[in-house]
Order: structure tokens, then sequence, then C-alpha cells
């Protein structure tokens, strides 16, 4: 995965190279590889503080307000250092949105945004000119590397950020207390223009943010070893690099070789061409394959299985504008995840020469996690599970007479958020996401696992009267077992030994992955579908409210069934539909044949309490389905329509 991450940033810098070098002949290779380190600019807003030069020192001019543009992002020369209270490899620093809530008066939202502003502006800006640049300069000029006014133009900065600070740190939290609406989770970008430019228009600045992230590659580096990505003995590998930070060697455990950080390198060893290779493939894919994912985020990771540079260049192109297509509602794909800009539907139309790897990350104290790595998907598979969703949905949309069913990993989800419906937080993200790998991976999911799940959820609805809920529920439980089964990832229960029985209703049963050979499978549903008319009929005559729970469910145990209870539940529900008086002709070829199907059945079905009531559930959700079908066979005219 990370070869592959340097494969595409070799690849996007190549093809830079090549336009920029059209552009101007006098293109600059070093300061192609320079953006390579920028980080990618999320902000809403940008905050320029304004220096100007007056005689033989700079003044502070007040603010200037714009709008983030990718083309300025090397003029910006944002470059995110340590998170927290660390400095960046330049002035420019993000501030995130202060702590506020509804409860607070003017006053104090005014201090809580001054508090915040103070403290970056101290950690980010103050720190970075006093402890980095200042060092720096004196360094640069003692080696020549630097001129003395170059020298004497940091000096001044210096000075002038110290001596205006409380005025910078005022302007900056009125103007976000005045002007600048901050969404949740959004944040404002703090740089500098000196003299009407840019830091990334002066030079120095951009050697000195080359220099730091040399000094930190350095602290633990190595010379004439293998590097880790290309596989090439180089002179020198370093241990420190950033661009994932999937270990950080601050903790003793995350380092090989003893305590010491200046053996870092053993563990991840990369060559200094790799590490500007990383940095521009993981820029590249946050801001063109970088998806939401219920929760989560993960990056899209193309890669080349056999071919040319060439034929790699245009598949990720034909990505790339296909993604840009989306967001500018210039085209639409089918998705099965909820992100609408998903482009997984285009990968799928490829030859097997690509192949893609999800790459989830979550971020915690500094240092990076993999949640979830799911490498080499190759586009057959991709439409393998796209054929699966269309499938599911054919067959959901004819057999409910809804045209607007659309089948995602949504219906998944809906079952592995909360173990208990009253919990704060999701605590079934693990399950969720092992359920995701193993489609995308072709393993076998155990039934009894989903069973369990599903069950739960039934279960709630029952417990809280939420019939609507229940058959929303049951739809998509027998949804998800559908895709799964025509995807080959689910091995469903079978008994050899038991014959198989034909009913007048296995145009529906055979048709569903809920449903066996065992003959005892048949007679649930048949029970539960039984049990729904009966539902409905008791709703319709009670007047009760659309959704509640009829009077008779209180016979179904909170959906927690056992073999015995359905052999007693049938005749319980023949008895009360003939105290309705309907009892007619449909229903009692329900009745027979699935009393016919549990006398075959043998003495012990072998089926858990969540077999039984999971297919007595999706007997009732098929409900109506299968008396529409038993009035056909029957010719019965005469079945009450109050149950509708």
């Amino acid at each position: 995965m990370i070869e592959a991450i340097a494969e595409l940033g070799r690849l996007v810098l190549e093809e830079k190279s090549k336009l920029d070098s059209r552009k101007d002949d006098s293109f600059d290779t070093d300061s192609n590889n320079l953006t390579s380190f920028l980080s990618l600019i999320q902000s809403e807003k940008i905050l320029l503080i304004l220096l100007n030069q007056s005689q033989e020192k700079y003044e502070y001019c007040g603010l200037k307000e714009e709008k983030p543009l990718e083309s300025r992002a090397q003029l910006y020369l944002f470059s995110q250092g340590a998170k927290g209270g660390g400095t960046n490899y330049s002035p420019t620093c993000v501030l995130v949105k202060p702590n506020i809530t509804k409860s607070m008066t003017a006053e104090q939202i005014k201090d809580n945004i001054k508090l915040q502003v103070e403290k970056t502006f101290q950690q980010k800006v103050e720190n970075w000119f006093s402890n980095k640049a200042l060092p720096l300069a004196k360094k640069f000029l003692k080696s020549e590397k630097i001129s003395n006014s170059e020298a004497d133009f940091i000096e001044k900065i210096t000075q002038v950020i110290k001596e205006q600070r409380e005025k910078i740190i005022e302007d900056i939290s009125q103007k976000i207390y005045e002007e600048i609406n901050l969404k949740k989770g959004n944040s404002i970008l703090i740089s500098l223009l000196i003299n009407d430019k840019y830091i990334g228009e002066y030079e120095i600045f951009k050697l000195f943010l080359l220099e730091l992230i040399k000094e930190k590659t350095q602290k633990s580096s190595s010379q004439n070893k293998t590097c880790f990505v290309c596989k090439q003995k180089r002179e020198n590998v370093s241990g420190m690099v950033n661009v994932f930070k999937f270990y950080t060697i601050d903790k003793p455990g995350y380092i090989k070789g003893g305590f010491s950080p200046k053996n870092a390198w053993k563990n991840f060893p990369v060559c200094s061409s790799c590490q500007t290779n990383l940095s521009e493939g993981r820029k590249f894919l946050e801001a063109n394959f970088q998806f939401n994912f219920y929760g989560f985020k993960y990056l899209l990771v193309p890669k080349l299985a056999i071919g040319t540079d060439r034929a790699f260049a245009e598949v990720v192109d034909t990505l790339k504008n296909t993604q840009k297509e989306i967001r500018l509602g210039e085209k639409k794909l089918e998705h099965i995840t909820n992100d609408e800009n998903e482009i997984l539907e285009i990968v799928s139309e490829f030859n097997d020469y690509i192949s893609v790897t999800f790459l989830f990350l979550t971020t915690q104290m500094g240092a990076e996690r993999i949640v979830l790595l799911i490498e080499d998907v190759f586009p057959s598979h991709l439409k393998n599970i796209f054929n699966a969703k269309r499938h599911t949905e054919k067959k959901f949309r004819k057999l409910f007479d809804n045209h607007d069913i659309v089948f995602t990993f949504q219906q998944i989800k809906y079952f592995f958020t909360k173990s208990n419906r009253l919990r704060k937080n999701t605590d079934l993200d693990s399950y969720f996401l092992e359920i995701t790998e193993s489609i995308f991976k072709k393993k076998p999911i155990d039934l009894d696992f989903l069973l369990l799940h599903f069950c739960r959820r039934l279960q709630d609805d029952i417990l809280n009267s939420d019939l609507a809920g229940f058959y929303t529920s049951c739809s998509y439980a027998m949804e998800v077992l559908e895709f799964l089964s025509k995807l080959n990832n689910l091995k469903l229960k079978g008994d050899d030994s038991v014959m198989s029985f034909e009913t007048p209703f296995d145009e529906i049963l055979n048709e569903f992955p809920v449903a066996s050979a065992n003959p005892a499978v048949k007679g649930i549903i048949l029970v539960g579908a039984l049990c729904d008319m009966l539902l409905r009929i008791q709703s319709a005559g009670l007047k009760k409210a659309p959704g509640r729970m009829p009077p008779f469910a209180k016979n179904l145990k909170g959906l927690r069934l056992k073999q015995a209870d359905i052999i007693s539940l049938l005749p319980k529900i023949e008895n009360k539909l003939m105290e309705y008086s309907a009892f007619g002709k449909a229903k009692k070829l329900v009745a027979a044949t699935a009393s016919e199907l549990l006398l075959k059945a043998p003495a012990d079905w072998k089926l858990s309490s969540d077999e039984v009531s999971f297919y007595f559930a999706c007997g009732m959700n098929l409900g109506q389905k299968i008396r529409d079908l038993a009035k056909k066979l029957t010719n019965d005219t005469e079945e009450a329509e109050d149950e509708e």
C-alpha cells in the first residue's frame, strides 16, 4: 500500500514537471518538490497578518481576509508539523474553531475566542520565529547561505511579531467574533503578507521550511541502507518520515533496537526521493480520492498491476475527472456507500490490470491508526458487488412494488450501530468494518452472527411497539442476506438428511435465501405470514394508530421464539382468525401448508432461537405477498379487505 502511494506520487510529480516545463523553460524541479511537503488546505477562511516596511523597521497594518485558492497553496507555504503545542515548518498555521456553547454570554464567547487565538499564535507563529527562524538565520548567515540583509529581515519580522502580539491577537479575535461564522469542524488559516507579498514568495521562508524538514529526518537516519519503499540501497535513509504517522518515536514501545530515537530509522527507513513521492501521493489522494464511509473516511489508492506508466496515468486521470464531474453535478453514478461522490462504479468498469486499496485512517494523540486496510480489490470483484446490488434492488422492488428501493451498505450499517439503542455512542463499528472487509475480500460471513444482530434490532422494534420500524428492519435484513448470498459471501445452513418438500408457495419461498430445503423453515415462514395477516386485521378493526402493536403481538414473546412457540402459535392464530370471521380459503391454505410442513419436519428442527425468530419475522414481512398468492390459488373472493 505504501509503495502504491509513493508510485502515485511519483507519477503526479512527473506529470507536474512536464506541464510546468512546457509553461516555463526555467522551471525549477526543487520548487516542484517543495509542494510535496505542503499540507492540504481545508480551512474555510484565510486571515493574513499585514506587515509593511516603514524606514528601518516593519509595522503591523491590520488583517486581510480571503478565500483559500488551490492555486495559491505554494504562496501560503502551509506545512503542518507537530500537532498540539509544536510548531509547523512555516509560520502559517490553522486556528480551529473555539469551544463555544449556546449558554455562553457574549463576553464569555469573546474570552474563549481570544484564549484560543492567543494559544495558537504563541505556539505556531511566535515560537516559529523565535525558536526556529532566528537560530536558522544565524546558522545560514554563518555558512553564507543567506545575506546580512536576509538575516536582518528575519530579525525585524520577529521583533514586530513580538511587539505587536497583543494587537494582532485582539484583531484576529474580534474578526472571528464579528465576521467569520465558523461551521462545526471548520477552521481558519493564519498566514502573513509582508510588503504585499505572501511568505511563499520569499526564498528565505522556503529555505527554512526545507531545512526544518531535513533536520527532523536527520534525527533518525542512517547511511547506505535499503529504502523500505523503493527497495534500493540509498546513501541516506530516515525513520522520521511523517507522511503517515503510523508510529511515533517519542514512545519507547515504537522504537526498534532499544529506547534511542536515533535508531527509529530501522522501523520505516525511507529515502528522500520516496519521502517526496509519498508526500505528493498522499496530498493527491486527500484532494481527489478521499471519501466518507458511515462516520469514517478512507483513501482510495489505485495501483497498477500490469502495464505502463502511461496506462496508469490514463486510469488516474479518468478517476480524477469523473470525481470532478460528480462534484460539479455533471455526472451521476450508482453508489454502494453514503458518499454521493463515490467513484467505485467507474473503477468497476476497468479491466483487472489495476486494483484499488481502501485505507481507513483515524487520528489519536497526534498519531494515525489504520482502522481498516483492504488491499488489492480488483475491478471485476467491484463489478460483482454492483451486480449483486442491482440484483437485490430488482428483486425487492418487484416484491414490495416499490421502485424507490436502493441497496447500499446503509442496510448493513443499520444493524451495526449500537448494541443497545439507549447507548450514547456507537459500539458496533468494528463488526461493521469486519463485514465490509469480508465483502471486498470475498471472505465468508457467518449466518448466525448476522442473525444475532438482525434479531436484536427486530426485538427492539417489538419492545418499542414500532411495527413500521419492525417491517423496515426485516426488509433490510432480507436485502442484506440476498446481497451476500448473490456474492457467495453467505453460507446458509443445509441439512442433506432432510428431504425437500414442494409447497404451493415455492415461487416466493424458493426465491429467497431465508428459505431452505428444511420443511420447518418454510413452515415457520408461513406461520409468520399468517400472523401478519391477523395483526393487520386487528390493527384495522381496532382502529389502532398506524405502526403500533396490535393485541396479539404479546404472544410473540418479544420475538424470542423457539420451536415449541411456533407449534403453539399456529392454532392460536387460526382460532383468532375464526373469531374475526376472517379465516377464508386463502388463509386456510396458508395454515394447512404450514401445518403440513411442520409435521413433516424432523422432531428436532436444530434451529436456534435467533433462526426461528428471524424466519418468523421474514414470514410476517412476506405476509401480504403470500396472502395475494393464496387468494389467486384458491380463487378466494370472500377474503376481507379490512386487513389492507
